[in-house]
């Protein structure tokens, strides 16, 4: 890193670099939120009822192919970056990505050409999940090992805040095409709108990132003949105790953005009886009040320790949280909704501003994107992917509302001990990870 002041360039360089990270989970959020959105009408278009291999096609792919990739891609991308480039590996998952929704958007219907229908989107899928179970890892080394001395919690913290901003982008568009067109017109082509917007991010976050810079510390191991010819089998061997302390970090993380953000959404309107145009506006809202407390967080992380943060933040989450569910459980009314979901939210934004920083300061350089990619994803898709079904299971078996409180409360507790893990294992000087790298304390 340079001395003094950074230079106009280097600066130039490091926003282009946030800004091509970001890209990708731009893309990521936009697919998401559009297949939820109308997966009515994509059923109903690609998996019709009366098919019953393609119904079974329709729970697979529709919700599960994505998560189903997600561990293997986030294997073979984690090792792909730690020894050949986060740069190539960005470039590369933009482009799959946008294929992959551009796919579902140009996809026939099942009217037109049968079984074929499904299959295309189930292949859309397929390679939706295995391109982006590689984007927070790449991107999280990327961001952390290019940003400036006592700043890289605020860089890492760029993409959460993306994400969460595109989470309301979208089901904005969403809303305002439920609103604006017919049911004929939002069938026929509405629908595809949104996976068309995702799609044209592609090109211009594959430009973007075969035009970035190399991540210098990636280029150091190189040059020094330190980079790790089998990255997923050292990290196993000789990390494992950083793994599994990441995995509990992930745990809250993933459980509490699809619960607040996915999950209590649909619960409100099915469960609860509130209007769901008005529940979805109030999602917007949240995910926009969220972006400035991620960032927020970030920038606070760098100056008091991202470990620390991170565990105030889960505990605060562990003593609110459980407590407000119950409360809109009781007392269900939209006014209540809004209070506990921008709550939520908030506090959801307080633990992932630190949280890349902290996972990223886990691991030395070598295996970072390999470790991340394997535990992230592996994980994010059992509490992530699967929490809402969990959810669900639970409610239907036992009739009791408040199940989104105790999985609230069961997810945070595991968050707390990792955080907690993470700073009694800290070094004697209280850094975190490789002696050459900054404290995530």
């Amino acid at each position: 890193m340079e001395q003094g002041a950074p230079s106009n360039d280097s600066n130039a360089l490091r926003l282009r670099t946030v800004i091509a990270c970001n890209i990708g989970v731009c893309l990521e959020g936009f697919d998401f939120i559009a297949y939820t959105a109308f997966a009515a009408i994509i059923g109903k278009l690609f998996f019709p009822a009366g098919d019953a291999l393609a119904g079974a096609l329709l729970v697979f792919g529709g919700f599960g192919a994505a998560y189903v990739a997600r561990p293997v891609g986030g294997l073979f991308w984690g090792v792909y970056a730690d020894r050949f480039g986060r740069r190539r590996a960005l470039a590369t998952i933009a482009m799959l990505m946008g294929l992959g929704t551009l796919g579902i958007a140009i996809a026939p219907t099942y009217a037109a050409v049968g079984m074929v229908a499904p299959v295309i989107v189930l292949t859309a899928r397929l390679v939706q999940g295995f391109a982006a179970s590689g984007e927070f890892a790449s991107a999280t080394a990327m961001l952390v090992e290019l940003a400036p001395p006592g700043r890289r919690a605020f860089y890492a913290s760029s993409q959460m805040a993306a994400q969460v901003v595109t989470i309301g982008l979208a089901t904005g568009v969403a809303v305002l095409l439920s609103d604006n067109l017919t049911p004929e017109a939002l069938e026929s082509w509405g629908w595809r709108f949104v996976f068309v917007l995702g799609a044209l991010l592609a090109p211009f976050g594959l430009y973007m990132r075969t035009r970035l810079a190399e991540s210098p510390v990636f280029l150091a191991l190189q040059s020094r003949g330190r980079a790790e010819p089998m990255p997923i089998g050292h990290v196993l061997r000789a990390h494992m105790r950083a793994l599994a302390q990441i995995a509990g970090i992930v745990v809250i993380s993933a459980a509490a953005l699809y619960l607040i953000l996915v999950f209590m959404p649909v619960f409100a309107g099915q469960q609860l009886g509130l209007p769901p145009r008005a529940v979805r506006l109030t999602i917007i809202l949240c995910a926009f009040a969220e972006m400035p407390v991620i960032l927020l967080a970030g920038w606070m992380a760098d100056r008091w320790g991202a470990a620390r943060l991170l565990l105030l933040a889960a505990l605060a989450y562990a003593l609110i949280a459980p407590p407000l569910l119950v409360w809109l459980v009781h007392s269900p009314s939209m006014a209540v909704f809004a209070l506990v979901e921008l709550a939520c939210a908030l506090l959801l934004g307080m633990m992932t501003g630190p949280m890349p920083l902290v996972i990223s300061g886990l691991l030395p350089a070598s295996v970072r994107s390999s470790g991340i990619g394997l535990v992230f994803n592996l994980v994010g898709a059992i509490f992530g992917g699967l929490g809402p079904f969990l959810i669900t299971a639970y409610v239907g078996m036992t009739g009791d509302l408040t199940g989104p409180a105790w999985w609230a409360l069961f997810t945070a507790l595991v968050g707390v001990l990792a955080a907690e893990y993470v700073l009694r294992y800290a070094r004697g000087d209280g850094a975190v990870g490789a002696p050459d790298e900054e404290s995530v304390t």
